[in-house]
C-alpha cells in the first residue's frame, strides 16, 4: 500500500513523456518515436537539442548540424539549440540562456557523445533540475544513447572502462527517472554484439564488469537494445517498447524480458524497479563557479533579454520575407493585367502601415511612421 501510494504521487507529478533509446537516435526505423513525441507540439512550441555529450568532439558543430537536418527533413521539425559544451561555461550568460530556452521547450532530445561527460556537465546544477521540471510540467524528451545513459542513478563511463581500460566505476547520474517512481541505472546499447570474440554487452563494458560494478555499489538495471526505444508516459501511466530489439530489467530477482511491441501499465516497470541502496557513490569532481544570487539573477536578466532580441529579429525576418512575396505577386498580377487583384494586395500592403513606391529602380518599401 505504501508503495503504491509513492508511485501515484510521483505520476501526479510527471506529466511529459520521455523516449529512451538504446542507440540510432536518426535510423528510419525510429523516426516513428520521435513523431510520438512531437505530436503535442503546435505552430508556438519550440524544440530544443542539447549538445553536450558531444560538446568535446571537433565535429560537434557538424553533429549539429546532422541532427537539425534529421528533424527537418524527416519530420518537418525545426529543431533549435541549447548549448552547453564545457564545464567553463557554468553560470555565464551562455549556461542561463540555454536554461532558459528549455525551460521553455515543448520538446528536448539529446544524444550521443560519452555519458560521462554528459554527468559531469549537468550533475548538480540547474540543467539537472531543468530537465527533471520539463517532465514533471508536461513537456516530453527522447534521450538517446549517451544521453540515455545519464537518466539513472548511476552513469556507465563506458569509454573510461572500454576504451581507456580504467577499473570498473560509477559516475553519479542525473536520477530523472525517479520522476516517473523508477529507481535503476539505463544502459543502453544493451545487446551490443560488435566485440565477436568477447563481450561488449551491457554498452561495450560487458557482463563480467558489470557484475563487478554491482558488486560495488547495485542497482537496477534497465537495459534498452540497439535500435529500440522505451516509451514512458506519464500522463497515461503506460510504457511500451519500439523497435527491432527488447527491453530488459535486472533486479535482486532476476532478469525480466519486455518484447518489442509490447505495452504494459508503468506500474509493472515500477514494481520492478525498487529501490535497495546497499552503497552510495562519490560525487562528481566539478570546477563549478559559485555565484551569489544577485549575480546569478542579473545573468539570468541578460540572457532572457538576448533570447527576446533574437526572437525579434527573427520575427522581423519573417516579416520582410512576407512584404517581398506580396509585393511580388502584386507586380505578377499587374503583368497579368490583372489591376484589381494588383490593387487589393497594395492595399493590404499599405492596410499594414506599409508604403509602397513604384519607381524606374523598381518597386520600394518602407514602413511608414
Amino acid at each position: 500500500m505504501y508503495r503504491n501510494k509513492i508511485y501515484n504521487r510521483f505520476m501526479k507529478n510527471a506529466l511529459g513523456s520521455i523516449a529512451i533509446l538504446g542507440s540510432g537516435e536518426t535510423s528510419p526505423n525510429l523516426v516513428s518515436v520521435h513523431r510520438e513525441l512531437l505530436e503535442i507540439l503546435d505552430n508556438s512550441s519550440d524544440a530544443y537539442m542539447i549538445d553536450t555529450p558531444f560538446g568535446f568532439q571537433e565535429n560537434a558543430n557538424q553533429l549539429v548540424e546532422k541532427i537539425i537536418e534529421f528533424y527537418k527533413v524527416s519530420l518537418n521539425i525545426e529543431m533549435k539549440l541549447a548549448s552547453y559544451r564545457k564545464i567553463e561555461e557554468l553560470n555565464t550568460k551562455s549556461f542561463f540562456k540555454s536554461i532558459q530556452l528549455l525551460e521553455n521547450a515543448s520538446f528536448i532530445f539529446a544524444g550521443p557523445g560519452s555519458p560521462s561527460y554528459a554527468s559531469k556537465l549537468w550533475h548538480g546544477n540547474e540543467f539537472e533540475q531543468t530537465l527533471k521540471n520539463h517532465l514533471v510540467k508536461g513537456g516530453n524528451s527522447l534521450f538517446a544513447s549517451a544521453a540515455a545513459s545519464t537518466l539513472g542513478e548511476h552513469t556507465l563511463p563506458v569509454y573510461e572502462i572500454y576504451k581507456v581500460g580504467q577499473d570498473p566505476y560509477w559516475e553519479k547520474g542525473l536520477n530523472i527517472l525517479d520522476v516517473y517512481g523508477l529507481s535503476c541505472t539505463v544502459v543502453p546499447h544493451f545487446n551490443n554484439a560488435e566485440g565477436g570474440n568477447h563481450d561488449t554487452s551491457f554498452s561495450y563494458v560487458g557482463e563480467n564488469r558489470m557484475k563487478t560494478l554491482l558488486n560495488k555499489s547495485y542497482s537496477n538495471i534497465l537495459g534498452i537494445d540497439e535500435h529500440t526505444a522505451l516509451i514512458i508516459s506519464g500522463k497515461n501511466e503506460t510504457f511500451k517498447v519500439v523497435g527491432l530489439g527488447n527491453v530488459t530489467v535486472l533486479n535482486k530477482e532476476g532478469t525480466h524480458i519486455f518484447e518489442k511491441d509490447s505495452e504494459e501499465k508503468l506500474n509493472t516497470l515500477q514494481k520492478l524497479l525498487i529501490s535497495d541502496k546497499k552503497g552510495s557513490v562519490k560525487k562528481i569532481d566539478s570546477t563549478e563557479t559559485e555565484l551569489n544570487s544577485s549575480d546569478k539573477s542579473t545573468l539570468k536578466e541578460i540572457a532572457n533579454l538576448e533570447i527576446q532580441i533574437e526572437s525579434i529579429m527573427k520575427n522581423n525576418e519573417r516579416f520582410e520575407m512576407l512584404v517581398e512575396k506580396l509585393i511580388l505577386l502584386r507586380s505578377k498580377l499587374r503583368n497579368e493585367k490583372n489591376y484589381e487583384l494588383s490593387d487589393e494586395v497594395r492595399d493590404i500592403l499599405e492596410s499594414s502601415g506599409l508604403q509602397i513606391e513604384d519607381s524606374e529602380q523598381g518597386i520600394q518599401w518602407k514602413v511608414t511612421e
